[in-house]
């Protein structure tokens, strides 16, 4: 299938850049030329490299495209509503799922890449690992720094990072910091035409037979992502048999870990003019990540779907997932049973560090209460949940 590319918005993303940038969250400063250099000497070579590969994927290696994709199961939600927690505990389960890490993500979507970089692994070896003990060591110094959840390439991530290939994601978000195109992304299912929709989660699908074409012992493929929330619908329709969990926070502890998140990511690669940027855009998103798939969810069968509270799984981790498992009529061998137990008690690793309220990233308490006393109500949640 032909990699369909957004042209449009990263072309109005790089103008705005460079143009009307005075007093705006674009702002240059020697830290954002920093960040921009980097990417356009990196995002450019890689992304030719990638589509080459990608391409050749059908050459060297026809068997993925005869890959069933069956029975998938998306972990989707508020971002901060514990997704990457779950999505973590059940991913030990190699016995059931296949997840992607973050290098199969953003360095080796295709399988040629992953044969490469297998190879080069090998041929490392023979010479003393200088290129692998370069990668633990940028693994631990520099994707250990990033805060809110664990991040490292041999960690499991969420797969919204294939849609950068397309630059069609929320994530270009991250790399420019303003609103331009941003709403098709927020409001996917509302906003985004079907034609566009249908394209990306083809390509998605592709590389999810690519990733289980390399994994062949695991048969469903699971997945974390937020930012599909707002397109549930049309996940379900490229997945018809697919299963989805929706997790689901207090909102007020949801605006602020989310607030604070955001604006960690968008400090990384730029210098916005506050400390908590585009507090409105996030607002009005989470209202409708909370009204739409809770609505939508109602008219599908009980079967395709399970809602999960954050505070249930953290504090009952095991009962949650042993829920979760019966539900979807899915078996725990005693061996993963047992690793579970252990990792269930790290739950403190997923708990935020300084607390802050609604107030210090420049909410108010009564308007949050106010817009999402329908959420309060249907979970019994309080202040202290």
């Amino acid at each position: 299938m032909r990699m369909p590319f957004n042209w449009a918005h990263l072309f109005r993303q790089a103008f705005g850049s460079v143009f009307g940038i005075r007093n705006t969250h674009r702002r240059l400063t020697a830290h954002r030329m920093r960040a921009l250099a980097v990417f356009w000497i990196l995002f450019i070579p890689h992304q030719i490299f990638t589509r080459i590969c990608l391409a050749l994927d059908n050459l060297l290696f026809p068997g993925w495209k005869k890959v069933p994709v069956e029975k998938p199961l998306f972990i989707t939600g508020l971002f901060r509503s514990g997704t990457t927690f779950l999505h973590r505990l059940m991913a030990g389960d190699n016995e059931n799922f296949s997840a992607m890490k973050t290098w199969e993500i953003y360095l080796a979507p295709s399988i040629l890449q992953r044969k490469i970089l297998k190879t080069w692994k090998k041929l490392d070896r023979l010479i003393g690992s200088p290129a692998m003990k370069w990668l633990l060591k940028y693994n631990s110094r520099s994707l250990g720094d990033i805060r809110f959840h664990q991040v490292g390439l041999w960690k499991e991530e969420e797969d919204e990072g294939l849609l950068l290939f397309l630059w069609d994601s929320l994530f270009t978000w991250f790399f420019f910091p303003d609103t331009g195109g941003i709403r098709d992304y927020q409001f996917a299912d509302r906003e985004m035409s079907r034609g566009r929709q249908k394209r990306k989660l083809s390509f998605y699908k592709e590389c999810i037979r690519r990733h289980l074409y390399c994994h062949p012992v695991s048969a469903v493929y699971l997945s974390k992502n937020p930012a599909f929330t707002p397109k549930i619908a049309s996940l379900k329709e490229a997945f018809p048999d697919a299963r989805i969990v929706y997790m689901v926070r207090n909102p007020a502890q949801v605006l602020v870990s989310q607030a604070a998140w955001f604006a960690f990511c968008w400090n990384y690669f730029a210098s916005p003019a506050e400390p908590y940027p585009f507090r409105d855009e996030l607002f009005e998103m989470t209202r409708h990540w909370y009204s739409y798939p809770l609505e939508l969810l109602k008219r599908w069968e009980s079967s395709d779907y399970l809602i999960v509270e954050y505070r249930n799984l953290i504090s009952r981790p095991m009962d949650t997932i042993d829920s979760l498992y019966k539900h979807f009529n899915l078996k725990m061998s005693g061996r993963y049973r047992s690793w579970l137990e252990k990792e269930s008690r790290r739950t403190d690793e997923y708990a935020s560090g300084r607390r802050l309220s609604l107030e210090d990233v420049g909410y108010n308490s009564e308007t949050v209460q106010e817009h999402f006393e329908d959420i309060y109500e249907s979970f019994d949640f309080s202040n202290t949940d």
